[in-house]
């Protein structure tokens, strides 16, 4: 999913300050769960986005592979790796060594859970 938000700088870092300090508290703990996960996701894209001068991660043909035969389609195999991972400390795969990546790949591809 592409959201695109037109923020200056100063709404930016409060935004993602908010997203950072932010701990949901709606008496569900599931629905806490959820609205946690979604802040960290959305921190994480706000400072991508705010790094513009950096390059940007190149996927490695290996894992982008590996991912689009799970998922059987880029779009969702990018979306996956782009995700914090409870299997892998909150890190997104992209994020982890290669193998470390792969192996969690490995691991759904046979039904074990992550």
């Amino acid at each position: 999913m592409l959201i695109e938000l037109d923020l200056n700088t100063n709404d930016a870092e409060a935004l993602l300050r908010h997203c950072s300090e932010h701990r949901p508290n709606c008496g569900d703990f599931r629905e806490d769960a959820r609205l946690s996960e979604a802040m960290e996701t959305l921190a994480i894209a706000i400072k991508d986005a705010m790094n513009p001068m950096e390059a940007k991660e190149a996927l490695d043909h290996q894992l982008l592979d590996a991912a689009i035969r799970l998922f059987g389609a880029k779009s969702t195999a990018i979306e996956w790796l782009s995700k914090p991972m409870p299997a892998l400390g909150l890190q997104r795969p992209i994020d982890v060594p290669l193998e470390e990546a792969l192996s969690l790949i490995g691991r759904l591809e046979h039904g074990f859970g992550a």
